[in-house]
């Protein structure tokens, strides 16, 4: 690291002390909010950030390649107002994601979801892959493996910053999970389904190393190929599964699929067998919750070595319509 680095790193540690106490006085207050206050809260943070325009670049490539095509007109702009109201909302959750306790969970989730299945799957005491995305809110899905009594071990990116890493993690863990960083995860994850305990992990981001390209939307994606190889190895079943919006404040988990892959002996193509049908559960989700997946990562970045037409569609499925 040179030395502008190690400078602004420095820097960026110095603000993050001093705002740090803000961060959590404005955490309390949000907490302390009605829900309809909290709720026009977050819609004002998603109308900012549509102001702003942060992000929206990466957002429209995203769904050009989802679409088919670019998408245009009212339709399009009504998009990004759904979406950017979702970002607003999502923040606010976060914050209050305390107020979320086994004592009141049933104020929160709507009746008949899947929670109970998930549950009936870790008690098959085989230990359980939990698997999400970046769809509906990615934060309350491991949140609902502490209501529901699972010993999860997830694993996040983590900044660097001690004080922002406890702050955030302890909101994270505050219905039981715990959090390890990405970096140096997999021997840790490993070792809690030998003790047949659960783990979680998003895949939806773009993989830098040990990955596979699997279609999502038609297109491959690079994808972090550790449920299937953790699933190949502990035969620990993977539960495909997020967490949907369905009003204000109300929640539906949903257990997109059950994946139990028996070897070939192909490592190779089990790995890719795996993850291609992670990403197609992903995919049907949310083709119903379009707005509720972080479209601002730029998930197709990275190409295939000898990709015959860039960002072209490998299989016959149908485009997202918005």
């Amino acid at each position: 690291m040179g030395v502008r680095s190690r400078k602004r790193r420095a820097r960026r540690a110095r603000l993050i002390s001093l705002a740090l106490p803000l961060l959590e006085a404005v955490a309390g207050w949000v907490r302390r909010l009605p829900p309809r206050s909290a709720l026009r809260l977050g819609r004002l943070v998603g109308r900012l950030l549509l102001a702003t325009g942060v992000t929206g670049t990466i957002v429209r490539r995203n769904l050009a390649v989802a679409c088919g095509r670019p998408p245009t007109g009212r339709r399009a702009r009504a998009f990004e107002r759904r979406y950017y109201e979702h970002l607003g909302l999502m923040l606010v959750e976060f914050l209050r994601l305390p107020l979320i306790t086994r004592a009141s969970q049933g104020r929160f989730f709507v009746a008949g979801d899947d929670r109970a299945r998930v549950r009936a799957l870790f008690d098959e005491g085989a230990g359980l892959i939990c698997v999400a995305g970046h769809a509906g809110n990615w934060e309350l899905a491991g949140h609902v493996a502490g209501l529901l009594g699972l010993p999860l071990t997830s694993v996040a990116k983590l900044s660097g910053h001690p004080g922002l890493d406890a702050w955030v993690t302890g909101l994270r863990e505050s219905a039981g999970q715990r959090i390890l960083d990405v970096r140096g995860s997999m021997w840790p994850m490993k070792k809690a389904l030998d003790r047949r305990q659960a783990i979680g992990i998003n895949v939806d981001q773009e993989a830098r190393k040990d990955v596979v390209f699997a279609p999502f939307f038609g297109v491959p994606a690079a994808t972090s190929v550790a449920p299937a190889l953790l699933h190949l190895r502990t035969r620990a079943p993977i539960a495909v599964v997020t967490v949907f919006r369905e009003a204000p404040f109300r929640y539906a988990t949903r257990l997109l699929d059950v994946i139990r892959h028996p070897s070939t002996g192909d490592q190779e193509a089990d790995v890719l067998a795996i993850t291609t049908r992670i990403n197609a559960a992903m995919e049907a989700a949310l083709r119903r919750h379009p707005e509720q997946w972080l479209w601002s990562h730029r998930r197709w970045r990275r190409r295939p070595r000898g990709e015959a037409v860039r960002l072209g569609r490998v299989t016959d499925a149908p485009p997202l319509a918005l």
